[in-house]
């Protein structure tokens, strides 16, 4: 029987300094033997409302997740926070009412009604829809020059709603959206904060990165988690050297990742889970704090299964304990299996699935030797119908290599001498099975050394 990993054992092997790093926050005292027994939690930390550009309403949205069998969410809409300050204006649409005087001693973000779908758009029916759900007098209208206004809930509303302890938690948050003169987007999210800033823009996609992670720690200072969001997209806008420059960023979106659609990947462009690797590569072998890689979904549209999502193990449902163990690389990536434990001793990585349909399973130990090739090339990619300009990085096949192999549901990899890290990719075997990232269903363990 596997044991559990310990944050004793974790921080010996990362270094209590990175694990602070990832938030900017705290050190972390080891667990001491009457510590609480931890569980694991299923949660998602990037989603979109009505209070942004997601489909639904926001008391909809936040019901999905819950009666899905998530214990945490945060509602991280585009560079907003959901308070209560009057306001008719967000990301993606500007829509005052022609007589504000008719919201006097209102609250909260309102938002028009618009006669046909289409981005950003409150229709019709997502007003039915939650209206179905929690009862016509749960949705709050006002009619000002032939114009419908619905009313969107607050944070603190929605907490009150939905939040139950040790069932579901709501941590706040949002995320800045933006990018750079040449069209490449730099988002990121800012998890258990209150309070959104405006985007700091760049000529460069790290300039952004290092600027808002500076920005970050002056006004927010400590608890929080910054994560920089889909590299991948649009275009392979945020490269794997941007972030081997940024140290200081230690979460990243391994799922919630792909080429925009319209666009074609490039054959010799990096995949998500290769860039995790091509950065964690360099990090090991400078002695830095290791890439984390988040699970989520980035859900604007309620249609169909989640993407991704991460699984936490923490003492408690609260936003401290699920943030410490994120900080602590206590937590996995999945979009479809679990593992039933994880450790890792200092040596040995082992890892257990936790089986719930019938089938083969495989247990992959990735990692990357010591005297790899960091050499870096690029390709120059013209502006085309399926693809815009930019310049892809491309590096060597000797980052991110399969070390070991299990069939199997539980299995084990002691690091080598010349092994910089190793992590685990768990599968399950069929005939649809695709290589990387796009495995499903499957799950990724953090990266250990």
């Amino acid at each position: 029987m596997l044991t559990r990993i310990s944050r004793r054992d974790f921080l010996k092997a990362s270094g209590a300094a990175a694990a602070a790093a990832v938030s900017g926050c705290r050190q972390f005292a080891p667990a001491s033997a009457s510590a609480p027994a931890r569980r694991w939690f299923k949660g998602n930390l990037h989603m979109h409302n009505q209070w942004s550009d997601g489909e639904p309403l926001p008391e909809w949205a936040v019901d999905w997740y819950k009666s899905n069998g998530y214990h945490f969410i945060c509602p991280s809409d585009h560079n907003i926070f959901q308070t209560d300050a009057l306001r008719f204006d967000g990301f993606g649409f500007n829509l005052p009412p022609s007589d504000p005087a008719a919201f006097k001693g209102e609250t909260s973000l309102w938002k028009m009604v618009s006669p046909a779908a289409g981005w950003a758009k409150l229709t019709r029916a997502r007003i039915d829809q939650a209206a179905e759900r929690f009862g016509r007098d749960s949705v709050r209208t006002l009619v000002v020059g032939g114009q419908t206004f619905v009313r969107m809930k607050p944070f603190a509303e929605l907490e009150k709603q939905f939040v139950e302890p040790d069932r579901f938690l709501m941590i706040p948050g949002f995320e800045q959206t933006g990018g750079c003169p040449d069209g490449r987007q730099v988002h990121v999210n800012f998890i258990n904060v209150r309070e959104a800033f405006p985007y700091i823009a760049a000529e460069q996609p790290g300039e952004i990165l290092e600027r808002t992670y500076a920005r970050g720690r002056e006004l927010y200072g400590r608890d929080y988690l910054f994560t920089a969001n889909h590299p991948l997209w649009r275009y392979y806008d945020v490269s794997p050297a941007d972030l081997i420059a940024l140290p200081q960023i230690r979460l990243f979106e391994l799922n919630n990742n792909e080429v925009t659609g319209g666009f074609d990947a490039h054959p010799r462009g990096w995949t998500p889970e290769r860039c995790w690797d091509i950065v964690n590569a360099h990090r090991a072998a400078h002695d830095q704090p290791l890439l984390l890689g988040m699970g989520c979904d980035d859900r604007h549209v309620y249609d169909g299964p989640a993407k991704a999502w991460s699984v936490v193990r923490a003492a408690n449902l609260r936003a401290g304990d699920l943030i410490d163990a994120i900080a602590a690389g206590d937590f996995y990536a999945s979009n479809g299996l679990d593992f039933a434990d994880i450790r890792f001793d200092g040596r040995t990585l082992a890892v257990r699935i936790d089986v719930r349909e019938e089938g083969a399973h495989r247990i992959q130990f990735v990692g990357t030797k010591r005297g790899y090739d960091p050499s870096r090339r690029t390709v120059d990619v013209a502006k085309g119908p399926r693809c815009p300009e930019r310049r892809i990085d491309v590096y060597s096949d000797s980052i991110g290599t399969t070390l070991a192999t299990v069939e199997g549901t539980e299995g084990a990899y002691t690091l080598k001498p010349d092994d910089l890290y190793v992590r685990a990719r768990i599968v399950r075997v069929s005939p649809e099975l695709q290589p990387d990232w796009k495995s499903r269903p499957a799950a990724w363990s953090q990266p250990y050394r």
